[in-house]
């Protein structure tokens, strides 16, 4: 059994080849948004918190398009086991224009909104102001985000893992570049705070669109389609994929509304938890970096063979992704618990903050191989199977039958310190372990979700 999972020198270079890429890119990504936090940190801990808050909207509109570029996943990922370009350009165009329409729609609440959504989430003037003012500006990255989304999404279903990396890299470091010169006013230019790491975001956004975009028609690769291969999709195919996806986004809209009405909760406990929730955020992002690569490599490889027919195999990859991600989860949560003094050592935040922080990664950390295990599954596995009705309703008991009221009596009733309501929110981890592992091992999650469609042989690579 043991050689079964882990004796295929072909599966881990294959797995490295795909998981490595992502990896590094997430990697810069959390690294770079824990510089972003500790440099906004310096300006206070209510400036924090108002950061913190704003994207909060950002991140729904990142669930929303998480499902949809899911769902363009899960099909580009079984039409590259057939080598039909032609139905992954299909599926590239609808995705394309669900996520830009939603863009336009969160851009609008962002831009002339910004006030009252804000206050949703706290009581707090200064924070409110700060908030709004971000987000106002911030939101202008919106569209870009969605168009982006969708075609990294495709190009990695596809194996081409580079160009997604390297365009997000680059984006990132001139976002932390200007993050530093905009905040503080360096070089001569205007102290702007808050409002210069907006200003940051925007432009980094767009140059992350023109230079992904761009390449990807340079170098004539699977998405490099003319207007008339993204357009005209058949019913068929549109019935389908509106059907997995609808599952898969509103999934991850439930979850994102969820730890929304958290984050109000922990809001109502002061701005002080606000900040030190902001500070663990940007942490658990870093610490979860190689789990978003091993999630991404699990929906190509999983993905590929169920599209080529052979579920034996995709069965056996499905085990070996979640023994890795078992394994390493442990290993990660306890690195965390180790070196927290470390961690939190760069942030000049009140010493308040900094307790309630150290007690949230702690928590963090116990549940870190379970909560990672549920990533990979639903992300990874099930989704490249295409179960998407399955993990819509697993989410929702857990969130909001068993997540839900632990928050609301342990924050606003019982009045519990920040990290005990924490746990108990995180416990519905241990509840989606026991249901994804008897999924997996049911195979009840393997559909072959593009049986009789006719495409065109591949004709673009890397």
């Amino acid at each position: 059994m043991l050689r079964d999972l882990i004796g295929d020198r072909a599966f881990f270079r294959r797995f490295l080849q795909l998981a490595v890429p992502v990896t590094l890119q997430y990697f810069f990504a959390a690294s770079l948004n824990l510089v972003d936090s500790v440099m906004v940190g310096q300006l206070g801990a209510v400036e924090l918190a108002a950061v913190g808050l704003a994207n909060r909207v950002y991140f729904l509109l990142l669930l929303f398009l998480l499902g949809v570029s899911g769902g363009a996943s899960m099909f580009a990922s079984q039409f590259w086991g057939q080598k039909d370009v032609a139905s992954i350009r299909k599926v590239l165009g609808l995705s394309v224009s669900i996520a830009g329409t939603a863009g336009l729609v969160f851009f609008g609440a962002g831009a002339f909104a910004s006030g009252p959504i804000l206050r949703i989430f706290s009581d707090d003037p200064a924070v409110v102001a700060d908030g709004s003012r971000f987000l106002a500006i911030s939101s202008a990255s919106f569209v870009m985000v969605a168009v982006t989304s969708c075609y990294a999404a495709v190009l990695r279903s596809t194996g081409q893992v580079r160009l997604p990396m390297a365009v997000n890299v680059v984006a990132l470091v001139l976002n932390t570049v200007l993050n530093y010169v905009l905040i503080f006013g360096m070089f001569g230019m205007p102290r702007m705070g808050v409002a210069g790491s907006a200003v940051a975001t925007t432009i980094a956004r767009a140059v992350e669109t023109v230079a992904l975009i761009g390449f990807s028609y340079r170098r004539r690769l699977v998405v490099a389609a003319r207007l008339s291969e993204l357009v005209g999709v058949s019913s068929e195919l549109t019935r389908r994929f509106v059907q997995a996806t609808a599952a898969v986004v509103i999934k991850d809209m439930t979850w994102a509304i969820g730890i929304t009405i958290y984050l109000a909760l922990y809001a109502r406990m002061g701005t002080d938890v606000v900040a030190a929730l902001q500070i663990v955020f940007t942490i658990q992002q870093l610490a979860t970096v190689f789990f978003a690569g091993i999630s991404s490599a699990a929906m190509v490889m999983v993905g590929n063979q169920i599209g080529a027919g052979d579920e034996r195999t995709a069965y056996l990859y499905a085990k070996r992704f979640l023994v890795i991600t078992l394994l390493l989860g442990a290993a990660i949560g306890l690195l965390t618990v180790l070196g927290s003094g470390l961690i939190l050592a760069p942030y000049r935040v009140p010493a308040q903050v900094t307790a309630d922080a150290r007690s949230l990664l702690y928590v963090f950390a116990a549940f870190l191989a379970v909560s990672t295990f549920n990533t990979v599954a639903v992300v990874g596995v099930l989704r490249a199977g295409g179960d998407t009705l399955f993990c819509l309703v697993m989410d929702l008991v857990a969130v909001y039958v068993i997540g839900m009221p632990f928050a609301v009596t342990g924050a606003l009733v019982l009045k519990l310190p920040v990290a005990t309501v924490f746990a108990g929110v995180t416990l519905q981890e241990v509840f989606k372990f026991a249901l994804c592992l008897k999924r997996v091992v049911s195979k009840k999650w393997i559909n072959n979700l593009v049986s009789g469609f006719a495409g065109s042989p591949a004709t673009a690579h890397e």
